[in-house]
C-alpha cells in the first residue's frame, strides 16, 4: 500500500478528531461566556462563579493541550516510551471523536510490557487509527455504542504488541478497510520501525522493544 493511501487514511481520522475537539472547545467557550455574563461590576464576584470559571479555564487548557497533539511532527525525535502511557493519551484524545465518543474502551496490559522507542505523537495517532477501525467494525456489527473495544498490550520477545479489537463482527468489505487502517499505521510509525496489521475485528500495532531498538542502532 502506498504512503499516500496511509496518509489519507490518517487525515480522515485526524479531521474527525479535530471536528470533535472544536465542538468541545466551542461548548466550553460558550459556558465561560455565560458565566462571565453573570458578573455584576457593582458587586464582588460570587465565589461559586469564580470557582466555575477556574474549572472551565482548566478544561479549556486541557482541550488546548489535546489539540496540540493532533499535528503530525515528522521531524520529532524518537523517545523511550511506555506503551500504556501512549494508549491512555490516545484514548483521551479519541474521546472527542464525534461518532464514537460513547464507545466503551477497556485496556488490558500485561505486567511484562516493555518500553519502546518511538515518536510520541505518531504512536498516539496510530492508536487512534486502530481505535477508529475497531469502532467502525463494532458499529457495523450492531451499533457504535453496542460493541465495546479492547486494547491489549503485551510483549512477545523483541516486539511490543498493541491489539485493538471489538466485540462486533466484521462486515462485508471490511477486510479492505482494515488494510487501509494498517497502511495508515505503517505510515505513521515508519520512523519508529512500527507496523500495522489487519486483525480480527480491528488492528494490531507492533513495535520493537526499546532494547531491540538499541541493539539495532
Amino acid at each position: 500500500m502506498s504512503g499516500d493511501a496511509g496518509a489519507a487514511r490518517w487525515l480522515s481520522v485526524h479531521d474527525d478528531l479535530l471536528r470533535g475537539l472544536a465542538h468541545a472547545f466551542s461548548n466550553r467557550v460558550a459556558t465561560v461566556s455565560a458565566i462571565a455574563a453573570l458578573f455584576d461590576p457593582s458587586r464582588s464576584p460570587d465565589e461559586r462563579v469564580l470557582s466555575g470559571l477556574r474549572t472551565d479555564a482548566d478544561r479549556l487548557d486541557g482541550l488546548l493541550e489535546q489539540m496540540r497533539q493532533l499535528p503530525r511532527r515528522g521531524d520529532a525525535d524518537l523517545e523511550p516510551l511506555m506503551p500504556g502511557d501512549s494508549v491512555r493519551a490516545a484514548l483521551a484524545l479519541f474521546e472527542h471523536h464525534p461518532e464514537y465518543r460513547d464507545v466503551r474502551c477497556t485496556v488490558i496490559a500485561a505486567d511484562t510490557v516493555q518500553p519502546v522507542r518511538a515518536e510520541p505523537s505518531a504512536l498516539q495517532h496510530a492508536v487512534c487509527v486502530a481505535l477508529a477501525a475497531a469502532c467502525r467494525v463494532g458499529a457495523g456489527g450492531g451499533g457504535a455504542s453496542g460493541a465495546g473495544v479492547r486494547v491489549v498490550l503485551s510483549t512477545d520477545g523483541d516486539v511490543v504488541r498493541i491489539e485493538v479489537s471489538t466485540d462486533g463482527s466484521t462486515g462485508e468489505g471490511e477486510a479492505d478497510a482494515l488494510a487501509l487502517d494498517a497502511g495508515a499505521i505503517d505510515w505513521l510509525l515508519a520512523r519508529s520501525h512500527g507496523r500495522g496489521h489487519p486483525y480480527p475485528y480491528g488492528c494490531l500495532i507492533e513495535l520493537p522493544t526499546l532494547q531491540a531498538s538499541r541493539r539495532a542502532r
